[in-house]
């Protein structure tokens, strides 16, 4: 039954974003994978669009809110395309699949569906992580408070203080959407969001990127395929460690903006460009508001892309008057990018993570495509090596944007992870906390078009030798069983299986999983059973108590670790298990936040913490509670010290 919920869900979070993303694409004038790839960031905007207007014009948050923003936004792109200055056909010069090419992209999905599946064992089973405490929960907050905006789903943490002043909802927002239209639960609901970004939505996005790129061969495009499915660094560490599930999704999608710069380059009047321009303009809410470390990681990539192209025009342009033009308009973007990079950064106590090695192993970990420890990756490696020298060598647009994906990705996780200037390598990656495994996803960039290159040259050399061979159906068996072998057998039962197995222990609900056990599962469960709709429990939220309100949907007074402690908690938290019967002050504080129930999980935290709450930390033998139910050393305690 749960693995038909979650099949259901899947199916629901696609309709979700891709019916009002086909809206839109289809407006524009989008076809075929051009306009699949374009559906995910179109439906994606219109959601978080509608989550950030629903509120401000007293709509709960649903579907309704969605349907009208996609419609108002299609609408815009109907007459945006009807103007004189747009060319109805642009968004449909990328070539269509062939019949192997779409069997490939089909192979992708499944592949990663099938690495996904096998990493969460259970359609129940939770990322076993630090933020899952947060994602989870914010889910529940914004079914309860009717609103997926960023700018009120931080009030979860500390609503009497106002909150987070901006929070990237879009993850949130798409999840709670499925769990409205499916009745899923919401870990249901989060692993199918995952499963549809991570599983189809990477695919689809990155094959557009590749063939904008390098054009549409058939070699190009598998190979681009295999690789993409092989990294264990995108989109799988992603969802292992963390769990950085908003970012994952950020980043699936901002090759659909990047393909849209690097066809405009290739278009010779701006009549052909403006589709493209509107197209990746639009693609930005989603990515931005999804996460912000996505947007700026575009800004880096599509740095890239304008330059090669701008220097590619100053160099052929003979007007002064259009050098000048195409010169300020880079160096303008130039000053908004680099601001962008800088401002957009997160508070410093957020980004206080250090070097986790060398600079030089850092180097290693690039070229052997083994980034954040990873085993050695050595088809993408080979494969990535080749391309480069390849294109280093010939020097075409498409080879310097190739070029230039891979020094800005391998460079900003060489200073993440090694260099040893704090304040320069904070400034080059504080936007994404200075943390190397967000930036070793990036290298995925890189490492797909090199490998394309690659992979072309390397098959072109492999029928080379294969045309002495007489027999054509032996050429064709040899080809297509040492192609399978170098492109699947070997990365999906080498390196991704180890990747695949280290995740899986992320996922796990066993007796010792360090957010929540199977005892305090089991005790969760239950909690319909014997504690009232309306209740408040309290619980120290390191221990896995604060799971209580996402999963067994009951108000809790600590959602997350980092809660602004009010007054009321504090007298709660220091001295609940001590209150002699009747104690006013703890009386008072238990009345203000309105706590009738407490579990207790012992005192295992994730993360290896140790937060200590005096007045927490001897329930057992305390008259201010009494036991209701308990699974192993996990504990429901119903308060009896003002009764």
């Amino acid at each position: 039954m749960a693995w038909t919920e979650l099949g259901l869900a899947v199916l629901g979070v696609a309709g979700l974003v891709l019916v009002p993303g086909f809206a839109i694409a289809l407006a524009l004038g989008a076809r075929g994978l051009t306009a699949t790839a374009l559906a995910i960031p179109a439906g994606v905007t219109a959601i978080v669009l509608a989550s950030l207007g629903a509120p401000m014009v007293g709509l709960a948050w649903g579907v309704v809110p969605v349907a009208i923003v996609a419609a108002v936004i299609a609408a815009v792109a109907v007459v945006i395309r009807l103007m004189p200055w747009y060319a109805r056909d642009a968004l449909v010069a990328v070539p269509r699949l062939g019949r192997a090419e779409f069997l490939a992209l089909l192979a992708a999905v499944v592949i990663v569906t099938i690495q996904l599946l096998t990493v969460i064992g259970n359609p129940e089973n939770i990322s076993q992580t630090f933020d899952n405490i947060f994602h989870l929960n914010a889910i529940r907050y914004v079914l309860d408070t009717g609103s997926a905006s960023p700018l009120t789903i931080g009030a979860m943490t500390s609503a009497p203080t106002g909150g987070l002043p901006f929070y990237p909802s879009g993850w949130h927002a798409v999840a709670s959407l499925a769990v409205q239209v499916t009745s899923v639960s919401i870990p249901i609901a989060s692993n199918a969001v995952m499963i549809f970004f991570a599983a189809f939505a990477w695919p689809v996005v990155g094959l557009l990127l590749v063939r904008s790129l390098l054009g549409a061969g058939t070699i190009v495009t598998v190979t681009a395929l295999a690789v993409g499915v092989a990294i264990p660094a995108f989109p799988l560490l992603l969802l292992e460690y963390g769990v950085l599930f908003p970012y994952m999704m950020s980043l699936t999608m901002i090759g659909v903006p990047l393909a849209m710069l690097i066809a405009a380059g290739t278009r010779s009047g701006w009549k052909d460009r403006w589709p493209l321009i509107v197209a990746a303009l639009g693609s930005i809410p989603a990515v931005a508001i999804s996460h912000p470390g996505g947007f700026v990681a575009l800004l880096v990539f599509s740095t890239v892309v304008l330059t090669v192209y701008s220097v590619r025009f100053l160099l052929s342009e003979r007007s002064a008057r259009a050098k000048v033009a195409v010169s300020a308009s880079g160096l303008v973007y130039l000053l908004v990018a680099l601001g962008s990079w800088y401002f957009l950064r997160p508070a410093a106590a957020a980004r206080t993570w250090l070097q986790t090695e060398t600079v030089g192993q850092a180097v290693g970990e690039v070229l052997t495509a083994s980034v954040w420890f990873a085993p050695v990756n050595v088809v993408v490696s080979i494969l990535s090596l080749v391309g480069l020298v390849i294109a280093i060598r010939r020097r075409t647009i498409a080879d310097w944007v190739a070029i230039g994906f891979f020094v800005a990705a391998a460079g900003l996780y060489v200073v993440v992870s090694g260099l040893p200037y704090l304040e320069l390598r904070d400034i080059l990656t504080g936007a994404w906390y200075n943390n190397a495994p967000r930036l070793a996803a990036l290298l995925v960039f890189a490492w797909v078009p090199l490998s394309a290159i690659g992979g072309s040259h390397a098959w072109t050399a492999l029928i080379g030798i294969l045309n002495r061979i007489d027999s054509r159906l032996a050429r064709r068996v040899i080809a297509a069983v040492a192609a399978a072998a170098v492109l699947v057998v070997v990365p999906q039962f080498g390196t991704m299986r180890q990747a695949i197995a280290s995740a899986k222990g992320s996922y796990a609900t066993t007796d010792n999983s360090p957010l929540l056990t199977s005892d305090e599962a089991a005790l969760i469960d239950r909690l319909d059973d014997e504690v009232p709709a309306d209740a408040v429990i309290l619980g120290s939220p390191w221990t896995g108590t604060a799971l209580a309100y996402a999963i067994a949907d009951r108000d809790v007074v600590m959602p997350h670790t980092l809660m602004d402690i009010t007054p009321e908690m504090s007298v709660l938290l220091d001295h609940l298990d001590s209150a002699t019967h009747g104690s006013a002050e703890v009386c008072a504080a238990l009345d203000a936040l309105g706590v009738d129930y407490v579990l207790d999980f012992g005192t295992q935290e994730i993360n290896g913490g140790e937060h200590i709450y005096r007045g927490l930390d001897r329930l057992e033998s305390s008259d201010s509670v009494e036991e209701i139910d308990a699974e192993g050393d996990a504990v429901l305690y119903k308060v009896v010290l003002c009764d």
